[in-house]
């Protein structure tokens, strides 16, 4: 439940942050080394692969527990690559992989629980991924992202909420992207504990993509 969220999240903040720097490249005035921009009109990154920096990237979940308390947990290993058209940015193409068994819930027992048949089973479901098929932009620096996401067997068609934070020149052109999205577990094969626990899961993501190539 929460990686398939992770994953859409991901893929969405870098959808978006394509189409932003796609329309918005200044190539009259190419701005400073080092600058940052956060203005849609200002952004000017190049084309090519962006991989997520695992330093600064954050992935982070939450649903209702019982109705009492709103537990936060992360994913700590997952991989995200961007290959940016930013002449075309619908052409661009977006991969996240998230190893499942990296779930982190600040609590080792409750960890070990996650892990087993009653949720992610991840000896079985080791990864959970996620392909982008679209974006589309609603303001100059936010949008909704589409994309097909697997998990624990199940594929469905999810989109998602991404707004572009902003981006960075120099020796290696940075993007900084945040996502928002909700989705249901139960429909993943994540239902335990429903309605008890809450289906619903809210994921949230912040981080940086630095171009490689």
């Amino acid at each position: 439940m929460q990686k398939t969220l992770l994953g859409l999240i991901f893929g969405a903040a870098l959808l978006g942050a394509i189409a932003f720097m796609a329309q918005s490249r200044a190539a009259e005035n190419p701005p400073k080394e080092h600058s940052i921009s956060t203005t849609y009109e200002a952004l000017a990154v190049p084309s090519g692969k962006y991989v997520m920096d695992k330093a600064h990237g954050y992935v982070t979940f939450s649903y209702s527990h019982k109705g009492l308390s709103n537990p936060v947990l992360r994913f700590n290993d997952v991989d995200a690559t961007l290959v940016l058209d930013a002449e075309n940015p619908e052409n661009s193409q977006i991969n996240v992989t998230i190893v499942t068994a990296n779930i982190d819930s600040g609590v080792a027992k409750f960890d070990a629980h996650l892990n087993s048949a009653d949720f992610f089973d991840t000896a079985e479901n080791p990864k959970i991924t996620f392909i982008s098929t679209g974006f589309t932009r609603g303001t100059a620096s936010s949008g909704k992202m589409v994309g097909d996401l697997t998990m624990m067997g199940v594929n469905k068609t999810i989109s998602f909420d991404v707004t572009l934070v902003g981006t960075a020149d120099g020796k290696q052109p940075t993007i900084g992207v945040e996502g928002k999205g909700e989705l249901l577990r139960s429909e993943f094969n994540l239902g335990k504990f429903v309605p008890y626990v809450g289906d619903k899961v809210s994921i949230s993501i912040s981080a940086e993509f630095n171009k490689v190539d």
